[in-house]
């Protein structure tokens, strides 16, 4: 046997081993539990599917035969495509040998035993030839079509073209697009290709006529099934619709290309881009060798090609390339695996280019050969490693192993109990649950034949999920691609409402595994309403927008059904599930859009805050937006509730908004929505769910980040209590500020006594101050109930004496018991700085509206100004689209004891609101003084399209801390002042 075909017989040899290797040993996937239930059908109903389907019949049918020969185990199902696979070795081989005429098959680095090489060692034509898909039989049908349209059209002069070459060429077109459709996009590379070379010819007739009747053949064997084809065009529910990212999918074929399907994407792209920088330098070499070789060197270098071949390997691997990206372009559904028929030509011009590296030492010179061999060298380097890398990966790497459905089955069926069952989410999985479970014990939600990404899972599965939980005690669910069709978690919302979660049920690669034990007595929750506290708004005669209503507040209060965000989509209810996991209830009524953003705060009635960060966020899953949302329908999405370490037990306040980015507005982020009333008018932007329950201590679990605690505690009050942490929100304060103070205390050994704490501040004139105090160290959780060295977090205001001389302070704390043992143990614990008072208690000059207007004896709004901000026109006149900035002059009565929020609406015909402008005033009504004149500002926009005339505006306080947002009445008993000059559109 010559040289060359001992080397081609290693490289098959090779290339055979590397495809049987562990070749049974990992779990079906579910494309390949798909082929799998398809070789149980009759052809028939085979057909009918893979009619219905985005892949044609051929391979399926291919499978339903070999079923019959080698069975159906793992490595049966995958054994075609191990043979298609190392066939194509030897037929890349041939078809290198025609394509690089001038290349000696004696030379074991000849372009031909390169391209096979490389077929036998790519780590991607490995994967696939371990995978029950038609992948390696259209790459194998590929590089046959091609090998037979250059033999059609550059025949040998020595051979005689037979029309079996013809015919066989027909008939591997034709199978390739029973294949795979994107086979059509190769048999455009190979008509373009043949009408170059009749055009280069002069069209030579008898050659055309030949071309036109291979075609039509291939044409007329695939029209029975093109009216399948054109009716799936367009119709493919398994991705949803939007914009391919070209730049991204074409990184991503690179990738898979050089380095497979088994390699990080950051590390592929390094091999990719030393690929194409190996191939631009051995391109340089190639033509460096052309132009500087001797007249009796002047022949083709062995890996050379010529125009012709040149052509027929760009127009193969760019076209199809380029027009399945096209295609994907409107509906984003692409994997690189889908190129793959281009495959062979990226691998021809990468022996291409090593060949022209390899030039016989005795016609170089030593300088010359080293220049030739380092390239060759490095180029030869990169593929062993990148290969060797990438197929290590695959065959002892579990992170890129195939989804696990074979160990988890395993895992259920060896741990279920008689009385529990499997539920399916997404249900179109069951083919490869199918494989390796039975047929029975499980039930599929919802009933799917495929992937369809429009049929989301909503809250009536619970109907099909009463059924198939009759009578049993517990149940395993296992989720795959649930993302996709359960995005919000509907099924697990379900099932944490009858049950518990024993344990945990295990870790399995791509796939997921849940487990429950079922309450009996909350069975028929499934028939019931998923909501469990809806959303209720009291409204009373204080907040009517008329202040000349007779009724009583009993008589005049109503309640109305969940908060209505700007008229588009309602907030109904929640169902608290566990501590950290509450269930919130849409309805949107018309379209959303895609941005909208959530916005959620854990508060207390306090107005503490108990979430480690505000929640700014998409509503839902990432894959399931707000635009997706059916108008009308009831929509689920659960919400974390990342409360602090430290937080105790109790019930809190959750403060949900909705809003969209706002890129104008850079330091909000957001635009909030308002809430409208059944009147449709603004009331406020922030809704409050209250009796939140947190049921024990938040305590610190794995992978928490714990707050940075010193060393030396900074109060040790032992065995009692230790002080850990002091959070002050700011450490310069003027006198009447309202300061807030975070303590992190840590329980003692014998934490008996029901101690409270009060703090005092220390001026710079050494007088006490008592600031603040609680009956406990954190809210309603007195000591005796804290364990050991437990973690908890206190929260305190602290209200700056008007009184506090300027400069250096101390701030201390009295641990006191009254209960059995007397004692009040003072400890010092933080330092502030007192600033001198800026505190203004002179009223205004002069004002465009002089008011005194007395809300409760406890502020007065004195004065307003109104003004357009970009023209220096006449008070309180605007033009539609300018923004007017209102000015009010508050004065503090009596002490605060609520910190209130300003609303000041724009009113419109029947007192409807027009612009909604509730704010903060420039600091918390607590801290204001007796006397002291608050300037508030406030600016905002008119509607574009307002029409002129007189528009009224409102002003008052109101508790955004009260779910009831109660307002603060004015002595006269109404809830609002009515400007006495309306804003004049002009």
């Amino acid at each position: 046997m010559s040289q060359h075909r001992w080397g081609l017989l290693v490289i098959i040899l090779i290339a055979l081993a590397l495809r049987l290797t562990l070749l049974g040993e990992q779990s079906l996937w579910y494309d390949e539990g798909v082929t799998w239930l398809l070789s149980q059908k009759p052809p028939g109903e085979l057909l009918r599917w893979t009619a219905a389907d985005i892949q044609p019949p051929l391979y399926y049918l291919l499978i339903w035969e070999t079923d019959a020969l080698f069975g159906s185990r793992e490595w049966a199902l995958r054994f075609p495509s191990v043979i298609f696979g190392m066939l194509s070795v030897p037929l890349m081989y041939t078809l290198a040998r025609r394509l690089f005429p001038a290349a000696s098959p004696h030379h074991l680095t000849s372009p031909p035993l390169l391209a096979a090489g490389l077929m036998a060692i790519s780590p991607v034509m490995v994967y696939y030839a371990q995978e029950a898909r038609m992948y390696t039989l259209l790459v194998f049908e590929a590089t046959l079509a091609g090998y037979l349209l250059l033999k059609l059209l550059h025949p040998k002069p020595s051979a005689f073209n037979t029309p079996s070459s013809a015919f066989l060429y027909v008939l591997t077109a034709a199978a390739a697009l029973y294949t795979h459709y994107f086979a059509a996009f190769l048999l455009i590379a190979h008509g373009l290709y043949s009408l170059f070379i009749l055009w280069q010819r002069g069209w030579p007739r008898q050659l055309f006529l030949q071309l036109l009747q291979i075609f039509g053949a291939i044409a007329l064997l695939f029209a029975p099934w093109l009216w399948i084809l054109l009716a799936r065009l367009g119709d493919d529910p398994s991705y949803w619709p939007g914009a391919l990212k070209l730049h991204e999918a074409l990184r991503q074929v690179l990738i898979t290309f050089t380095a497979g399907e088994t390699v990080l994407e950051q590390t592929g792209f390094w091999i990719a881009l030393g690929y194409l920088l190996l191939l631009i330098l051995c391109t340089l070499y190639g033509r460096f060798n052309v132009s500087t070789s001797h007249a009796s060197e002047r022949s083709l270098p062995l890996g050379r090609l010529t125009p012709h071949a040149s052509r027929f390997l760009l127009l193969w691997l760019c076209l199809p390339v380029m027009l399945i990206l096209l295609l994907s372009f409107q509906s984003p559904k692409f994997n690189p695996r889908y190129t793959l028929l281009a495959w062979p030509a990226f691998a021809l011009l990468v022996a291409a280019a090593l060949a022209q590296l390899n030039v016989e030492r005795s016609m170089l010179n030593v300088q010359r050969f080293t220049l030739h061999a380092l390239p060759f060298t490095l180029f030869y380097a990169l593929i062993l490693a990148a290969s060797g890398f990438s197929l290590y990966n695959w065959f002892t790497d579990p992170r890129f192993a195939k989804d696990d459905f074979q160990a988890l089955a395993q895992f259920v069926r060896e741990r279920s109990a008689p009385d529990e069952t499997v539920l399916l989410s997404s249900g179109h999985m069951y083919p490869v649950w199918a494989y390796y479970y039975g047929w029975q014990g499980w039930t599929p939600l919802p009933r799917l034949e495929r992937l369809d990404v429009n049929r989301v899972t909503d809250l009536s599965i619970s109907i099909e999920m009463a059924q198939s939980l009759a009578g049993k005690g517990g149940v395993w669910l296992v989720s795959w691609q649930d993302e996709v069709i359960d995005p919000n978690g509907v099924i697990p919302f379900w099932l944490d409402r009858i049950g518990q979660r024993p344990d945990d049920a295990g870790d399995f690669q791509g796939v997921r595994l849940e487990h429950w034990r079922l309450d009996p007595d909350k069975i028929a929750l499934l028939h019931e309403s998923p909501i469990e506290r809806p959303v209720l708004i009291t409204t009373g005669s204080e907040d009517a927008p008329s202040s000349g209503s007779s009724k009583a507040p009993a008589e005049s209060s109503m309640a109305s059904s969940g908060y209505n965000f700007a008229d588009q989509v309602e907030l109904v209810g929640v169902t608290p599930l566990s501590d950290n996991d509450l269930a919130l209830f849409w309805r949107p009524r018309r379209p959303l859009p895609a941005d909208l953003l959530l916005t959620l705060r854990l508060t207390d009635r306090d107005g503490f805050h108990w979430d480690r960060a505000p929640f700014v966020g998409r509503p839902g899953a990432y894959l399931y937006p707000p635009s997706r949302w059916p108008a009308g329908q009831l929509v689920m999405t659960r919400q974390r509730l990342d409360w602090q370490i430290g937080t105790p037990p109790g019930l809190y306040w959750v403060e949900v908004g909705l809003g969209q980015p706002d890129t104008a507005n850079a330091a909000a982020g957001f635009t909030g929505w308002d809430i409208l009333d059944e009147q449709g008018r603004p009331q406020r932007r922030t809704g409050l769910i209250d009796a939140v329950n947190v049921s024990r201590l938040v305590r610190p679990i794995p992978g928490d980040s714990l707050p940075a605690l010193a060393e030396k505690p900074l109060i040790d009050f032992s065995p009692i209590i230790l002080l850990r942490q002091s959070n002050l929100s700011s450490r310069q304060a003027e006198p009447g500020d309202r300061l807030l103070l975070k303590l992190l205390w840590q329980a003692g050994q014998f934490n008996f006594d029901d101690i409270s704490v009060g703090f005092d501040l220390i001026d710079a004139e050494g007088q006490s101050h008592r600031v603040g105090s609680s009956l406990t160290p954190s809210r309603q959780f007195n000591l005796p109930r804290w364990t050991a060295n437990d973690l908890v977090l206190g929260q305190y205001w602290l209200d700056i004496s008007p009184a506090a001389a300027p400069g250096p302070a101390k701030l201390q704390v009295h641990l006191v018991n009254v209960h059995g043992f007397f004692y009040d143990e003072v400890f010092p614990f933080d330092q502030v700085e007192i600033l001198p008072t800026t505190r203004n208690f002179d009223p205004p000059v002069s004002t465009d509206m002089s008011l005194e207007a007395d809300f409760s004896s406890q502020v007065s709004l004195i004065g307003v100004d109104c003004r357009p901000v970009n023209t220096a026109g006449p008070t309180c006149r605007a033009a539609p689209g300018e923004e007017v900035i209102l000015t009010l002059y508050w004065r503090a009565g009596t002490s605060i004891e609520t910190n209130y929020t300003v609303f000041t609406h724009l009113l419109g015909p029947e007192e409807t609101v027009i612009v909604n402008a509730d704010h903060a005033p420039p600091k918390p009504t607590q801290g204001w003084v007796s006397g002291e004149i608050i300037t508030d500002s406030v600016s905002f926009t008119l509607p574009e399209t307002l029409p002129p005339g007189d528009y009224p505006i409102e002003v008052g306080l109101y508790n955004a801390a009260d779910p009831d947002f109660t307002r603060l009445p004015l002595t006269t008993g109404e809830t609002r002042i009515i400007l006495p000059q309306p804003l004049q559109v002009e």
